[in-house]
């Protein structure tokens, strides 16, 4: 049995979806397909093969959008795998599109609604209608938030199988449970993510430094590369001695062991793989 996987991120793929491809590995044969990147050489040692396919996934180019969806169906043409797995919007869209037109059974997993939706508009109702044609055959759509799966089915975006699961989940050997740590040197506040205006960037910064002014003793660390550019409102939060900035880590996991909470006010994830690992750590 072949089992195609549509990503828009090797990133993301590898770092919260690697389990789900290494245990697949184990018993089919499994090719990956997604941009290039640093982690494409970490996914093919899960057992899996590796295909390339270029796109813009925050692109809103109707020419692009097109070539990815005859990319997919070539991909798929070439690969005759028995079940498509896809990830995100665009792979969700178009690996779905592709999907009906190659009659090829397909699952989606839809992770959050995305700033696409989520900002209204016309961009929302062009996206809510890509959704329904890329959606409309799947043999099961998974959602990793309540409010998600109901709206999806309110606006009829969705009418077949779907399953509501609890986040992508986290691997315990790596997120160990942690004592808590102590507070005398002040309280310790967390945010993992990348730095920008829909992972709630403004609201977070803003509340920490009303925060730190009332009780100097909190502070915030953020561990996270640049998806938009607010270098200069953290190098100022950091002047202000409010907040420390790491930058992108591979091992977050001595962050989390050593904060006393972790915050997250992202305006559409679905159950955050952040919120997952500080559980996970205590």
């Amino acid at each position: 049995m072949r089992v195609l996987i549509l990503a828009n991120n090797d990133e993301g793929l590898y770092k919260f979806r690697k389990e789900v491809v290494e245990s697949l590995c184990k018993k089919y044969k499994v090719i990956v397909s997604c941009p290039q990147g640093e982690y494409i050489d970490k996914i093919k040692e899960l057992g899996s093969k590796y295909i390339r396919q270029e796109f813009d996934r925050r692109g809103t180019n109707p020419l692009g959008d097109f070539e990815q969806l005859i990319g997919y169906i070539e991909l798929i043409k070439k690969v005759k795998p028995d079940v498509v797995l896809t990830y995100t919007i665009k792979p969700n869209v178009y690996g779905g599109l592709a999907c009906q037109l190659t009659r090829t059974p397909y699952i989606a997993n839809v992770t959050g609604l995305g700033t696409s939706i989520e900002n209204g508009g016309i961009m929302q109702i062009l996206t809510t209608n890509l959704y329904k044609i890329g959606l409309r055959k799947a043999n099961c759509v998974f959602f990793q938030n309540s409010n998600n799966r109901k709206l999806f089915i309110d606006n009829k975006i969705v009418k077949r199988h779907t399953r509501l699961i609890p986040g992508s989940g986290v691997n315990l050997d790596f997120h160990t449970f942690e004592e808590y740590p102590d507070d005398t040197e002040g309280l310790r506040f967390l945010f993992v993510g990348r730095i920008m205006k829909d992972k709630g960037i403004e609201e977070l910064l803003s509340a920490m430094k009303k925060l730190h002014n009332e009780y100097p003793n909190t502070s915030l660390d953020i561990v996270g590369g640049y998806d938009e550019d607010y270098s200069s409102t953290l190098d100022k939060a950091v002047a202000e001695r409010y907040i420390r900035y790491h930058g992108r880590q591979e091992d977050v996991h001595s962050f989390y062991k050593n904060t006393h909470c972790v915050v997250l006010p992202s305006y559409h994830e679905g159950m955050a793989n952040v919120l997952l690992e500080g559980a996970s750590t205590g």
